[in-house]
């Protein structure tokens, strides 16, 4: 039983290096003017702007996603 989960004990292990931001510091492009131009375009006063017209069309997406899914059970009932 232990073997089986082997696997599980080296991902409980390596899960949380994956967190840590270290990878980011070594990034030359998010330490340019550009990215801070980027970063306080997106992160200005229309911060909620910016997220609803990021969020809208996903939720439209999953929408349709969820219906055509849906949709094969609702055709084997009748």
């Amino acid at each position: 039983m232990a073997a089986r989960f082997r696997h599980l004990a080296g991902i409980a292990v390596l899960a949380p290096a994956a967190l840590l931001p270290v990878p980011a510091l070594a990034c030359t492009l998010c330490h340019s003017p550009q990215a801070a131009s980027v970063r306080e375009r997106l992160l200005a006063g229309d911060l909620w702007w910016n997220a609803c017209a990021v969020a809208l069309p996903l939720t439209l997406l999953l929408a349709v996603v969820a219906l055509v899914l849906q949709e094969p059970e609702e055709r084997s009932r009748s």
